[in-house]
């Protein structure tokens, strides 16, 4: 996250420089020319060219994690295709302090001037090129404590770390650099360190020397070719924890924390291990780099991992927590994560995108390959059904006109910014990538991996390249079907008919179009088409059979040659693999879900669900009968399928439900999910497996809120006020549960309880979840007590808003106290806050769903958003959410009221 480049007349800057003393040279060499006349600067508007290209880096640093500022020294040989008098590369909030450039035994002062904040230009009094030169810039810079990129410090207790954040274009805050991921060359780093701090960085530690001056020297080995938004580096009093050597080189492991927080990291040395082995043997190559580290970055960001080869960075509620403390929800989204981050590695470190347009490929692969890996390691975590979960956010996000398509041009800064889309880029790359490995087949599929990999290591590659080895690997050519699904926006939406005629196979009648919600300003793109891979299963008593087709037009047909007679039931998306909504036509909805839907599998009965709640919102299928649906599959005590029917039911907003039925639609709540949240209760009984763990927070939370239950209401505020005098009277995955329940209508000591804590703890992860209890009051005062918060002297505003964000912009009242103190008061809270947030703060106002709360927000935001990288369009985003909020409340009611006066 990022600012977007400042549409400003060029305001060149000139930097204090002192000359440095040339180069002797060996051989006599002829007077240098008269000074001519200065140069005029000509900065790159967007990228930068490749008349000049870096060959390696040498970074010197000095850097206290006690201090804001710190100095470096950067040498970069750098390639000149073509004589030049300027050198522009990339730097941001950097002074610089001196300059050369040395070509041909020669040196010269370099002019440092800025442009746009993001570029430095060095401009010469005589021209180099082409051949070789060494760029070396002495130069100055702050780590500040408020920001979460570049090189930023964060304090933990009573000590101070250093860290860094460079990806996407941020290490340009930190060096003097080419900052694109074209530019990928090997580094040394140097790092001038207290001698008390410890630093790390990508590669082994090449010597270490203790100067007598209290400082200590620590020079890193040289890394593999790398583009700069992976090299990293921290400083401060951190501690080590050794994990089990990993993978076939037996790579050393470690888990770096801040200091006291050892018995933290036994989860991470445990889980990281095999999961790096489990990758080698995917790509049928050993980890490239020398070490693992794992280090935890102690205060929130706007990321929750990076995978920095050699040092990857983790929130540190992610990465640690106290044995007693922790949450098998939490395990399960590190193992994720860390595998997400290690399958960078290779997908990503070593192969290297050529452009930011293809970030899509990187994030999708390493999200697709987490959710294989960490299945292999734990096959009774249902990572199919996480796959499912994960495509339903992505098609609910791809429903949106405004949305991005997978593979976006990137143009402009806050290109690069909105590319990093965790519902389209992550979840919809991912389920593009599953569709069409189910497709050609699994074994195939990872032959053109390994070929990929092998063909680029420590380079850069294309989509185009990916596409290429798939195809030859699967003996197929794939790039003109994936591509339908990369270069258009929206989500398929396949209607299905059954035809059975006596002496002819049935078949499927099969139509396709843009699926858009009710309220969407997209007719215009309803025809588009897709090649979809449409896959399908049926069966007649006790036969069932598969069917297979490439649906590359408007309409087509699916021969079921496998039937024997006219199928009883039809799963429209078999095993839920294929990137559509599907439509069944007549009545085979209904004999699908008759006895329950049986006959699928678990992630078809999770898609089924998904589609209905898609074909509600478009008010393709009645609210009653898509509700029906959820019914007919319930009672079950499956986890996955219980929590899919929950989202579904929670859909509903309250705002579309008339007051007078509202009482009716709790009582349904709670005769639909009731028995079960009262069976599981509030706490944990001795002997519960780890579904059964997992699935209270979620059903208690429904149950007690939506359902109204006022006996889990009242057992909720009992104990959180047990917790407040003893951590361990409620179990941890239910504290997230029982503070913001307790606190709905808690009174003025609670909110200081709560408060007192906030200021008292030391963790992290338990911060966060006192906050959003301190979001969730519902009584005006104590609401504006703690919007007020964000401004307090004694906590990170990033840090409350967080929490703040998930108690109260979820409900009427205190949504609209937030939204209110947040205009009020926008300026003060942007001073405190990351400028990365500045775009994404638009997003807030996608949960109103009124007119009048509309136009307050684009208001508000027109001109503001416009100031920051990707904020216009976020900001469009956000206000067809509204819009198509409003739709649906309209058409909805209707058939709402019909179903709940029913009840």
């Amino acid at each position: 996250m990022h600012l977007r480049l400042r549409h400003t007349p060029w305001a060149l800057l000139t930097l204090t420089l002192a000359c440095a003393t040339p180069q002797q040279s060996t051989t006599p060499t002829a007077p240098p020319p008269p000074a001519a006349e200065a140069e005029t600067p000509r900065p790159p508007t967007f990228r930068l060219g490749t008349q000049v290209k870096p060959t390696s880096y040498k970074v010197e640093l000095t850097v206290d994690a006690d201090q804001e500022g710190f100095s470096g020294v950067v040498e970069i040989p750098l390639e000149l295709s073509e004589p030049t008098r300027q050198v522009w590369l990339h730097g941001k909030g950097l002074t610089v302090k001196e300059a050369t450039l040395t070509a041909g035994g020669q040196s010269q002062p370099a002019r440092a001037v800025t442009e746009n904040d993001n570029f430095i230009g060095f401009l010469l009094e005589r021209p180099v090129g082409p051949g070789t030169a060494t760029l070396r810039v002495a130069y100055q810079g702050l780590a500040l404590a408020k920001e979460t990129v570049g090189l930023f410090r964060q304090k933990d207790g009573d000590h101070w770390y250093a860290l860094t954040q460079f990806q996407a274009n941020y290490a340009r805050r930190a060096i003097p650099c080419f900052d694109e991921p074209g530019f990928k060359v090997p580094w040394q780093l140097t790092l001038k360190v207290p001698e008390k701090q410890r630093a790390f960085s990508n590669t082994p530690v090449e010597s270490e020397q203790k100067g007598p001056d209290g400082w200590k020297t620590v020079r890193f080995r040289p890394t593999p070719p790398l583009p700069g938004e992976v090299v990293a580096f921290a400083v401060g009093p951190f501690e080590t924890v050794d994990a089990a050597p990993a993978g076939q080189k037996r790579t050393p492991v470690r888990i770096v924390v801040p200091k006291g927080r050892t018995a933290e990291a036994a989860y991470a040395a445990q889980a990281t291990p095999p999961l790096l082995g489990l990758l080698e043997d995917y790509f049928g190559m050993p980890y490239p780099y020398e070490k693992l580290d794992v280090l935890a970055i102690p205060r929130p960001v706007l990321f929750g991992a990076m995978e920095n080869p050699g040092l990857i960075t983790f929130q540190m509620p992610l990465l640690l927590a106290r044995p007693e403390h922790d949450t098998l929800s939490r395990q399960r989204e590190f193992a994720l994560t860390q595998a997400h981050e290690l399958a960078h590695q290779w997908f990503g470190n070593l192969v290297t995108l050529a452009w930011w347009d293809d970030t899509w490929l990187n994030e999708s692969f390493a999200d697709w390959l987490s959710l294989k890996v960490t299945g292999q390691w734990q096959p009774s975590w249902s990572m199919d059904a996480e796959r499912v979960r994960n495509r339903a956010h992505a098609m609910k996000a791809d429903r949106l006109v405004t949305t991005r398509r997978i593979q976006q041009p990137v143009e402009s800064e806050g290109d690069i910014l909105t590319a990093f889309d965790s519902a389209i880029t992550y979840h919809k790359g991912n389920a593009v990538l599953a569709m069409f490995e189910s497709w050609v087949g699994p074994e195939r599929f990872r032959d053109g991996v390994r070929a990929h990999m092998r063909n680029h290591a420590h380079g850069n590659a294309t989509a185009a390249d990916f596409f290429q080895a798939l195809s030859e690997s699967s003996g197929t050519d794939l790039t003109a079907a994936l591509s339908t699904f990369l270069t258009q926006p929206g989500v398929p939406l396949v209607s299905m008919g059954l035809r059975c005629t006596a002496g002819a196979p049935p078949k499927l009648t099969l139509s396709q179009r843009r699926f858009l919600p009710v309220g969407s300003r997209g007719a215009g793109t309803a025809e588009q088409t897709w090649q979809v891979p449409v896959c399908v299963r049926y069966g007649t008593g006790k036969q069932e059979a598969r069917a297979c087709t490439l649906l590359t037009d408007k309409t087509g047909e699916l021969v079921l040659t496998g039937a024997t007679a006219c199928p009883e039931w039809l799963a429209p998306n078999a095993d839920a693999r294929g990137y559509y909504q599907a439509k069944l036509e007549g009545d085979l909805l209904q004999k699908l879900t008759r006895g329950g839907a049986k006959q699928l599998s678990l992630t078809e009965r999770m898609g089924l669900l998904g589609d209905a709640q898609a074909l509600m919102a478009s008010n393709a299928l009645p609210v009653d009968e898509a509700l029906g649906v959820v019914t007919s599959l319930l009672p079950t005590d499956d986890r996955d399928l219980l929590t899919v029917a929950l989202n579904m039911v929670g859909s509903l907003r309250r705002e579309f439900i008339p007051e007078a039925l509202r009482p009716k639609y709790a009582a349904f709540v709670r005769r639909t999910f009731g028995d079960k949240a009262r069976a599981l209760g509030l706490q944990p009984r001795p002997g519960e497996d780890e579904a059964t763990r997992l699935l209270r927070p979620s059903v208690v939370r429904v149950v007690a809120l939506l359902g109204e239950e006022p006996s889990l209401q009242a057992s909720a505020r009992e104990l959180a006020r047990r917790w407040l005098e003893d951590r361990r009277a409620v179990s941890p995955e239910m504290v997230e549960v029982v503070l913001p329940l307790a606190a709905r209508k808690g009174d003025a000591a609670l909110h200081q309880r709560l408060l007192a804590e906030a200021r008292k703890t030391q963790d992290p992860a338990e911060r966060g979840k006192l906050f959003t209890a301190l979001g969730s009051f519902q009584d005006p005062a104590l609401a504006r007590a703690s919007t007020a918060l964000m401004l307090s002297d004694d906590f990170s505003t990033l840090e409350v808003s967080m929490g703040l964000v998930n108690g109260m912009m979820g409900e009427e009242g205190t949504r609209e106290l937030f939204f209110t103190y947040l205009k009020d008061h926008f300026d003060a809270i942007m001073a405190r806050m990351p400028e990365e947030m500045g775009g994404h703060m638009p997003a807030l106002g996608a949960s109103f769903c009124d007119a009048t709360h509309r136009q307050d927000v684009e208001a508000f935001f027109r001109e503001r958003a416009a100031r920051y990288a990707g904020g216009t369009e976020i900001l469009g985003r956000a206000l067809e959410h509204v819009d198509l909020c409003i739709a649906q409340r309209e058409a909805l009611q209707p058939g709402l009221v019909r179903f709940l006066s029913r009840q």
